[in-house]
């Protein structure tokens, strides 16, 4: 098995045990997944992930730090469902009773991961 195999199954792993099911919505197009993609074992799922970072700030003197929120979806599960992720769109996590908005795409790590900073609506 080649290095970026395990690399990608490792990756699949992580998502399928740490992710949480959610529903995407955009403007006035119907809920993703449907209720047929569901019947028919398509699901989505994606993780939720929270960093502090240094923001600039006026003077050297002192530092802001920002909480920089993001949601993580893999690219297999996009890809089975037709979904294109689009900035503005509202992701709910049932399970929580919470939702973000998706705001913008992040520079991928590899093939497998599509990371997106998040705003609470």
């Amino acid at each position: 098995m080649s290095m970026s195999q395990i690399k990608r199954d490792a990756r699949t792993a992580i998502h399928g045990s740490m992710a949480e099911p959610c529903i995407y919505t955009d403007r006035d197009a119907p809920a993703i997944p449907s209720a047929e993609q569901s019947a028919g074992g398509l699901s989505l799922s994606a993780r939720f992930k929270s960093k502090m970072r240094v923001g600039a700030a006026e003077s050297d003197a002192m530092a802001i730090l920002e909480n920089v929120e993001s949601l993580i979806f893999n690219q297999d599960q996009l890809d089975a469902l037709g979904l294109e992720l689009e900035s503005g769109a509202v992701v709910e996590f049932p399970g929580y009773g919470i939702s973000f908005r998706l705001d913008q795409r992040m520079d991928d790590d590899g093939p497998l991961n599509r990371y997106w900073t998040v705003t609470r609506p």
